[in-house]
């Protein structure tokens, strides 16, 4: 018996929706848990620090950026949360916040050398962090304005001048080890919220120069091809390009217990701007986070922006974060414990 050319097409169209329909039974679409948690949701970036320094530049350089590269692309609203030195924001993310991969932060990258060095007014654990990244790994200095009178290192060993600093961080560490190892007179003037307080404060002369502030932050500013600033110190563990004359502040160690005291304050440097989670978030959505870090460094928008806005980049991935930090905070008890002493950590 012969079919009709018309029917025969009508069956086989039958059978081609029927095996579509089968595939469909039979391999359904895999939903991804990690998009469907974010999708519609926000992610609060909490900077420990006042607007404008350097940790709220790069935080809200990230906060525009990485959003696109995250699963289900949710919107990232950044939340300054300055006090303590950033203590009272690493804090609240650590003891508060909720444990869901919505919360990301910044804070001060020393806060394992604190934990290292035993103090007991730290009530977190760095090490449980959910490290993200860090969009840039450059030295610290320490400067003063061009109208002070100390513009080196012996100038300050033999004048005592104002210092600028938030606290308990290394913006008063820095030059109270220099005091201590180094014979520095500087005074060191604490309770600022932010860099960007400070900075104003060098510029109308309530004090002569800041403690700490971060390389990548200065550079975009113009102070040193203008003349507006003398760079005592940097502290890393080698030598910006752009400061060859300038001596790390290990080298200026007077004995080699010294000098591995001032190696470990200096390690930080590493961990840069670091932004990180909350502990125990679901394992997949840190990847996730982490992954979509890595993505937005190779953003062309992302890197325009930060070119726009004069910020460097020299990223440190999350998993290289974590290494640092657990390296810094497993450092000898005797080497931490006399760092403790010096800058008066409490125990």
């Amino acid at each position: 018996m012969k079919h009709k050319p018309g029917k025969s097409k009508r069956i086989a169209r039958h059978l081609l929706v029927a095996g579509i329909i089968g595939l469909a039974v039979t391999h359904p679409v895999q939903a991804d848990p990690v998009a469907d948690f974010y999708s519609g949701k926000t992610i609060d970036m909490i900077i420990g620090y006042s607007a404008g320094g350097g940790y709220d530049q790069y935080a809200r350089l990230v906060s525009r950026h990485l959003s696109k590269h995250i699963p289900g692309n949710p919107d990232i609203v950044p939340r300054n949360m300055p006090g303590a030195s950033s203590r009272l924001a690493a804090e609240y993310v650590y003891n508060v916040a909720p444990r869901d991969g919505t919360i990301l932060a910044t804070a001060d990258q020393s806060l394992a050398v604190a934990q290292a060095m035993g103090d007991d007014s730290l009530t977190l654990d760095a090490s449980e962090f959910g490290y993200i990244g860090s969009p840039v790994m450059q030295n610290n200095v320490l400067i003063t304005w061009h109208t002070s009178e100390v513009k080196t290192v012996a100038d300050a060993q033999a004048i005592s001048v104002p210092i600028g600093a938030t606290g308990g961080s290394t913006s008063s560490q820095y030059p109270t080890l220099m005091n201590e190892l180094i014979g520095t007179q500087f005074n060191i003037i604490t309770g600022y919220p932010g860099g960007n307080d400070i900075n104003l404060a060098m510029e109308t002369g309530e004090v002569d120069g800041r403690g700490s502030v971060n390389w990548a932050s200065v550079v975009p500013l113009g102070w040193q091809e203008q003349g507006l600033m003398n760079v005592l110190v940097q502290i890393g563990l080698q030598r910006e390009p752009d400061l060859p004359d300038v001596p790390l502040l290990y080298e200026l160690a007077q004995n080699e217990d010294d000098a591995r005291l001032l190696r470990l304050i200096s390690a930080p440097t590493t961990v840069g701007r670091p932004v990180f989670t909350t502990p125990d978030v679901p394992q997949e959505r840190l990847d996730a986070l982490r992954a979509a870090f890595d993505a937005m460094l190779e953003d062309p928008e992302f890197q325009a922006a930060a070119a726009r806005e004069g910020l460097g980049l020299s990223p440190v991935s999350g998993a290289e974060l974590q290494q640092i930090v657990d390296e810094i905070i497993s450092t000898p008890e005797p080497i931490a414990a006399r760092l403790g002493e010096l800058i008066g950590v409490a125990d």
